[in-house]
């Protein structure tokens, strides 16, 4: 992977500020922990000096303070790169899952594999952060600072340091080699086991009517015992690497120890040298101590950013061209034929509908007949098994995702209310003012309910939004559509659920709503059909000889 498409080096580059910040933060307390040494060294010559009679306890209490403060100070230095961290990781995980929220739009890519995206990969990420860039972090500061120290003090030790440094490196790269081999089949597993997952869960009914789900729990046992088996193959993989550093750096500090232990009996290194060399040595290797923990991480989070930028290159290839579109736009249906994947039978074929540029249309007709599934592919979430679906002459399934979003507002039957605030509700987690957010609510006939509310917009609404009433969902995801403020406008029983009083103003915040815009609605309510300018039964379009 070039380093420059790096995750980790595109957040850092574009957070340059908090990552001169974090540096700083390592250089101060690298600087502490040498102070530390230093006056833990001045405390035990105290001590030696006090058994032998030659200084008083008091003349060590200032030394004593000193180093109390110096490790406090340390600590919080160390909280505060903590929370830094946790600044990257959310920006880098937040942009990542926008990006794959966006892959989802698009029906050629794999909810399943999106899910696991989202989900897991993109919670692997957060090891760059955690566990990565701390360490090179230590790497940069710790180990420089410490070999500094060492060489203005005893060459012999600065030597060893220097003669032991590469050895950890070069072990990390040869367990490298069969390391990342196993993280890739981990994450091949745990695909196929998310994949398989979905395919049952869609298909449950089906396997129950044909007694087919106990070879299907034979199934997901296998995948499942598969994903246990390779994760614990890379554990065991990191448990070997791990082990070979600890007892190369455990012999390289014996080794410095026993030169430093030597030369003090041998009168040729001063008390105070040797008890501070002893005291830097655990510190100059800690980092290649760890060096196993942070290498380990840096194969899963890659793994993970890999799984990422294949599934969004997947997308971006699929993703159709951008174009500028004449607002508002007409939709034509040709010879329109749409199934549910898994089912042979398509829920209706042979469609040709035009509807005509600024107008608002209403479709009638029996439940189950494919009013809603041809809303669905108006939105662009279903992918025609024949025929074309087309904006002012354009296929709408070749258009780019991002642009299909900027021109079509979709309200489902039932819209979905997420585990967040009012207001990331309303605005779907982007930047909205909060006036435009208001001013939905007020057309949506949530005026009074939103004054209710006791902490108005950051009120948090449960996932699935079981604290609102259904006529309060309704409207809610209405003040969505109001928000979004784009050209066409696909409904799907807008005012189902309300009463008389609230559906009238519904329809008279719709009316000016629809302005310079091209409305489809599905109902079966009378004020809708007065309110649109052309209805079609849904039979009218569909012969009994046409019907699947």
């Amino acid at each position: 992977m070039d380093m420059k498409k790096n995750l980790l080096y595109q957040t850092c580059t574009e957070h340059k500020g908090t990552l001169g910040q974090l540096l700083a933060l390592e250089i101060a307390c690298g600087l502490l922990m040498l102070a530390a040494s230093f006056l833990l060294t001045t405390l035990m010559q105290s001590a030696r000096l006090l058994a032998l009679g030659e200084k008083s306890s008091f003349e060590a209490a200032p030394a004593l303070l000193v180093l109390l403060l110096a490790l406090s100070l340390q600590s919080l230095l160390r909280l505060t790169r903590g929370r830094l961290l946790d600044k990257l990781s959310h920006h880098c995980l937040l942009g990542c899952r926008r990006k794959i929220h966006l892959a989802l739009l698009s029906p050629a890519t794999p909810s399943a594999e999106a899910a696991t995206a989202a989900l897991e990969a993109a919670e692997g990420l957060d090891r760059y952060f955690t566990v990565v860039l701390p360490h090179l972090l230590n790497l940069a500061v710790t180990i420089p600072m410490l070999l500094a120290a060492a060489l203005a003090l005893d060459l012999v030790t600065a030597g060893i340091f220097l003669l032991t440094l590469p050895i950890a490196p070069f072990l990390l790269y040869l367990i490298g080699q069969v390391t990342k081999e196993r993280t890739a089949r981990q994450w091949q597993e745990l695909s196929r086991l998310a994949s398989a997952f979905s395919e049952t869960l869609a298909g449950l009914v089906s396997l129950k009517i044909f007694h087919r789900e106990g070879a299907q729990q034979e199934e997901i046992s296998r995948l499942s015992e598969g994903f246990a088996t390779a994760s614990l193959k890379v554990l065991q993989t990191a448990f070997i690497s791990s082990f070979a550093l600890e007892l190369i750096t455990t012999l390289s500090i014996a080794l410095t120890a026993v030169s430093i232990g030597f030369r003090l009996l041998g009168g040729s290194l001063a008390f105070e040298t040797s008890f501070f060399l002893l005291l830097i040595i655990p510190l100059y290797y800690q980092p290649l101590r760890q060096g196993g923990i942070c290498f380990h991480a840096a194969m899963e989070a890659r793994e993970a950013e890999e799984k990422i930028r294949a599934l969004l290159q997947e997308r971006s290839a699929q993703s159709g061209r951008k174009g500028q579109l004449q607002v508002p736009p007409a939709l034509t249906a040709e010879n329109l034929s749409l199934g549910y994947e898994g089912k042979l039978q398509p829920v209706f074929t042979g469609l040709d509908l035009k509807v005509p540029a600024g107008s608002r249309l209403l479709l009638t007709g029996p439940s189950g007949c494919g009013k809603s599934t041809l809303l669905k592919a108006a939105a662009g979430l279903m992918l025609p098994r024949e025929g074309s679906l087309h904006l002012n002459g354009t296929d709408l399934h070749k258009l780019a995702p991002v642009s299909r979003q900027k021109i079509i507002s979709y309200l489902p039957q039932e819209p979905h209310i997420f585990a967040a605030t009012l207001a990331d509700n309303l605005s779907l987690f982007q930047e909205v003012p909060t006036e435009r957010m208001r001013q939905a609510l007020r057309l949506a006939s949530l005026e009074k309910w939103f004054d209710e509310l006791p902490a108005g917009l950051d009120t948090p609404l449960g996932a699935g939004g079981f604290s609102l009433s259904h006529g309060e969902r309704k409207r809610l995801g209405l003040a969505r559509i109001i928000l979004q403020n784009r050209p066409l406008v696909l409904l799907d029983e807008p005012t189902n659920g309300l009463d008389e009083d609230a559906e009238r103003a519904v329809l008279k915040a719709l009316t000016a709503f629809s302005w310079q815009r091209t409305v489809i609605l599905v109902s079966h309510r009378p004020a809708l059909r007065a309110w649109a300018e052309r209805t079609i039964d849904w039979e009218e379009l569909f012969p009994q000889e046409q019907r699947p």
